[in-house]
């Protein structure tokens, strides 16, 4: 069996050759036809038999000439009349002098007649050797016929000059000799082929630059150091209601009055982001002076609309709060000497080593996020993001496309361009669910499937999107009472529950108190910027040790900044301190819950005698968990009537957030 046939890729056109135009009369049109051949593979040429105007009106009806080659006068009308760069055919003294002894073997009475001016080195030649050249100038072809005249009146012989003066002398019965030499006319084509290959890189480049700014919503304006316009992209036509054609050579000053560029021109400094009113809508402004080496060469003009960055910085801002991404805390931030919090911390690090699932259990305020946060920062998934999402505190349907993104035009409202989910956000990082088991029943199939397949499919998408992010999920809720009352997915339940940790309450590591009462109390002072941190007064630890602290970890610190933010910059005798620290902080003197206040009798013992109160509990609350419960209830109702029912400064007191509070009520009435 053959290798079927390919045909060989065809090859690149090759880019058109620079047309370069020569332009003599007589003798020096000669001289360009008889080395032109010698450079055909480097350049397209011309020949162009005629002079001055003539010649300028067929380099202007062409329109496509790169370089024009010209001598003498010739050369030097065309560069004032045509916009295509023009190179001289020099003459050097060297030429000079040869053709000057060509001439004086011709006869004694020998005449030089140059364009412009004469040469110095061939002055300096005549003098050293003492010759007698009568030397002469002329700008037109007037003046050089005159001359011609005249010399022959003289008696002059020879005349040594460009091809118009030669043939001036011949057609006058005198002898011309050619004053450009073959190595001149040579230097000049090569000189002329240089600057077309020059002149072709630089069309390139501002085609390049061109087509950038024909691409950007930004207007841009280029002016030269007379303030005229020089470039000018599609955007800047449509601030200012004209087209590159007609702006192109008109003062930017004239053409939009108040945006003018001479002041940054002269002063050499730029003005960026100036606001300015064009017409009915606002603008920013930028103009940026060019400064070269030879000074200041032009400046810059730029518009963006104002709306358009409004809608940039909205943008950016949302995308800044909805993909917050990162780590604040590491498994030592784990602060605590006990038992429970080493033991909670190597297992930390056992679990943090593999990718499977965790679920985190543990009351509200024992630092579920810093423990998911800190397993992050220790797994091999340190370098791509932590993204955290609270199940309890959107809506169904916000939630729903916070996690799982949604394409353009899924629902009204939906951004334009749609967006990604959370869980495309921490793609190969970590996936924080917190209160997971407040997720919504219909959710709930949706992230089970996500686990199963590895996949997200976004809402209104058609094609799913794998995704490689490890899931950790945090409850303060019994998910196995949750899957018993069927509130919760079964199958859901056994696959985030692959590795369970669970995160002590303060009150069962009670030696660790102390320690971490300190250290937040001084965290607390270094937010202060109190210059020289105190240790907690031995009355204000005391109280600290006897509390439950039903809201944990969170409350300890929001209690040790209440009390930092109380004796700060203060001396208090132990009275005072314990007055204020009882109207700063009333709950650490309130009694247990189910306890009555010390002087107040129970009635009910034989003889009158005070009993000990009965537990207030009722049996189905006897649990542990029971009991924490019921005392952050009471603790929660207390504060709420010191603020007078005001939910928002309860939970600033608190430290919760206005869900966990309402959640924290609601268990509390269903029991």
């Amino acid at each position: 069996m053959t290798a079927p046939q390919t045909s060989p890729a065809a090859p690149a056109p090759a880019a058109p050759r620079p047309r370069i135009w020569t332009v003599g009369i007589s003798r020096l049109t000669r001289a360009f036809a008889e080395l032109i051949p010698s450079y055909t593979a480097q350049a397209e040429f011309r020949i162009l038999d005629k002079g001055y105007d003539a010649a300028a009106s067929a380099i202007a009806r062409d329109g496509r000439v790169d370089v024009v080659v010209a001598g003498g006068s010739n050369g030097a009308y065309l560069r004032q009349h045509v916009d295509v760069p023009v190179v001289l055919v020099k003459v050097t003294g060297f030429d000079v002098m040869s053709a000057l002894a060509t001439a004086r073997r011709i006869s004694p009475k020998v005449a030089l007649v140059t364009h412009a001016s004469t040469y110095a080195e061939v002055d300096e030649f005549l003098r050293a050797f003492s010759l007698t050249v009568a030397t002469y100038t002329y700008l037109t072809e007037d003046d050089a016929t005159a001359r011609v005249r005249a010399l022959r009146e003289e008696g002059v012989r020879v005349v040594v000059g460009p091809g118009m003066v030669t043939d001036l002398a011949e057609r006058y019965g005198l002898v011309g000799v050619f004053l450009y030499s073959g190595n001149a006319v040579r230097l000049a084509l090569e000189d002329a082929i240089e600057a077309a290959r020059l002149r072709r890189i630089e069309s390139a480049r501002r085609d390049y630059v061109n087509t950038i700014l024909a691409h950007l919503n930004e207007g841009v304006a280029a002016v030269d150091v007379e303030g005229r316009i020089q470039s000018f992209n599609p955007a800047m036509e449509r601030f200012l209601g004209t087209t590159a054609a007609a702006a192109a050579g008109r003062k930017l000053a004239a053409l939009a009055p108040g945006l003018g560029l001479d002041s940054v021109m002269q002063s050499g400094t730029q003005e960026l982001e100036a606001i300015h009113r064009l017409g009915d809508r606002m603008v920013v402004v930028n103009r940026i002076p060019i400064v070269g080496e030879a000074g200041t060469t032009g400046a810059v003009l730029t518009i963006q609309d104002a709306n358009a960055i409004h809608r940039a910085d909205r943008n950016l801002r949302s995308r800044s709060r909805a993909r917050r991404a990162g780590v604040r805390y590491t498994l030592d931030d784990l602060a605590g000497a006990s038992a429970a919090m080493t033991d909670l911390r190597a297992l930390a690090r056992r679990y943090a080593a593999v990718d499977s699932t965790v679920l985190i259990g543990g009351e509200s305020g024992t630092g579920k996020e810093v423990l998911a946060q800190g397993m992050h920062d220790a797994s091999p998934r340190r370098a791509f993001p932590f993204v955290a999402v609270n199940c309890a505190a959107f809506p169904e349907t916000l939630l729903e496309s916070e996690l799982f993104g949604y394409e353009e035009g899924a629902f009204t409202g939906a951004r334009r361009g749609g967006r990604a989910g959370l869980f495309e956000s921490a793609h190969n990082g970590t996936l924080f669910l917190d209160e997971v088991g407040d997720m919504p029943p219909a959710l709930q199939t949706r992230l089970l499937r996500v686990l199963q397949e590895k996949q997200v499919l976004p809402i209104g998408g058609l094609e799913a999107i794998p995704v490689n992010v490890r899931v950790i999920a945090a409850t303060h809720r019994d998910l196995a009472a949750l899957v018993r009352e069927g509130s919760f997915r079964q199958d859901l339940y056994y696959r985030l529950n692959i590795l369970r940790i669970d995160m002590p309450p303060l009150r069962e590591r009670a030696q660790d108190l102390p320690d971490l009462a300190e250290l937040l109390f001084r965290r607390a002072q270094e937010r202060l910027s109190i210059a020289r941190p105190m240790p907690l007064p031995a009355p204000v630890r005391k109280r600290l040790a006897d509390y439950a602290w039903p809201g944990n970890i969170r409350e300890l610190e929001n209690v040790t900044e209440r009390i930092a933010v109380m004796i700060a910059g203060r001396k208090l005798d132990g009275a005072a301190l314990l007055r204020d620290l009882q109207a700063a902080v009333p709950e650490l003197f309130a009694p247990p819950a189910g306890v009555p206040d010390a002087g107040e009798p129970v009635a009910g013992g034989p003889g009158g005698a005070p009993e000990v109160a009965a537990p207030a509990i009722a049996d189905a609350n006897r649990s542990l968990a029971g009991v924490a419960r019921a005392s952050q209830a009471a603790h929660i109702r207390r504060v709420l009537a010191e603020c007078n029912g005001d939910r928002a400064a309860a939970c600033h007191l608190l430290g919760i957030s206005a869900t966990t509070l309402w959640r924290r009520l609601k268990e509390a009435d269903g029991r």
